[in-house]
């Protein structure tokens, strides 16, 4: 039987709110990928969907999506939704109409049954400490003719850096994500049918290994599940980092860092 628990330990989601609350005010400047794989998840999504009435944004961030939804589909009712107060407050100073904000943890949802006939979420399941558990919720809170769309990080993303950090030391750097098998299992265990899955590999590259641990912290991403604190990035921590790295280096210089993304269509129905 496959694990659809990220990790043995328990995810303080209190460190991975702060982490995240940090990053709001800048989280947009090095949310390039974030919007690229946002916009290819609404790509996939049928038309019909897209005009929803009812929509659910399951982990909002700064609120680009919603604010994407609520410009073209003028009759939706749109709630936003996100674990940090912060990236909440970004959204709602996009000023849209039609909206409630709404702060919480996807893995203990607030709201009733049947209420969306869509829920939208970009790059969050993979904070779910429990996926089966929260995509349960996420059923219950659509319409019988409601759909999920999400996107989510797979195993093998920032594999460059988790094998950079082993020339410094035998600590989990890298939060673990589900395999593909995983995802499909829980979405199987949580009732969801006709489940259209697609992946692909994102290769990100940077100038160097500051540049690469830059951007993680720009959007948040910084923070491990085991529990670990930061390190101060000194020279020679640095210096032993760009040693590891150097397998993964182009032939132009750039540091890759790749994310297995994984897309998802299903329906609600039973």
């Amino acid at each position: 039987m496959s694990n659809n628990r990220i990790n043995p330990s328990l995810i303080n989601k209190k460190a991975v709110q702060a982490s995240f609350s940090k990053a709001a005010v800048h989280y947009d400047q090095f949310a390039d990928l974030q919007r690229d794989i946002g916009h290819h998840l609404i790509d996939l999504m049928p038309n019909s969907i897209k005009q929803a009435n009812t929509i659910l944004d399951l982990g909002c961030g700064t609120g680009y999506f919603s604010a994407l939804f609520n410009e073209t589909n003028e009759s939706a009712q749109l709630t936003c939704f996100d674990l940090s107060p912060e990236m909440l407050k970004q959204t709602a100073e996009r000023g849209m109409n039609r909206c409630q904000f709404v702060q919480g943890d996807i893995d203990v949802l607030p709201f009733t049954t049947r209420q969306f006939d869509l829920i939208f979420s970009n790059l969050v399941l993979q904070w779910s400490e429990q996926l089966v558990t929260c995509l349960e919720q996420v059923k219950k809170a659509l319409n019988k003719k409601g759909q999920l769309c999400f996107s989510t990080l797979l195993n093998g993303s920032l594999i460059e850096l988790q094998q950079a950090w082993k020339v410094v030391d035998r600590n989990s750097h890298i939060n673990h994500f589900l395999t593909q098998e995983s995802v499909q299992n829980a979405l199987a265990l949580s009732g969801f049918n006709n489940v259209r899955m697609t992946t692909e590999t994102h290769v990100k590259k940077y100038a160097d290994v500051i540049e690469v641990m830059k951007a993680l912290k720009g959007i948040g991403a910084n923070h491990v599940h085991d529990g670990q604190k930061n390190r101060t990035m000194g020279r020679q921590l640095l210096k032993q980092l760009e040693q590891g790295y150097q397998p993964y280096i182009d032939n132009d210089g750039l540091y890759n860092l790749s994310y297995q993304v994984c897309y998802v269509i299903a329906d609600a129905k039973s």
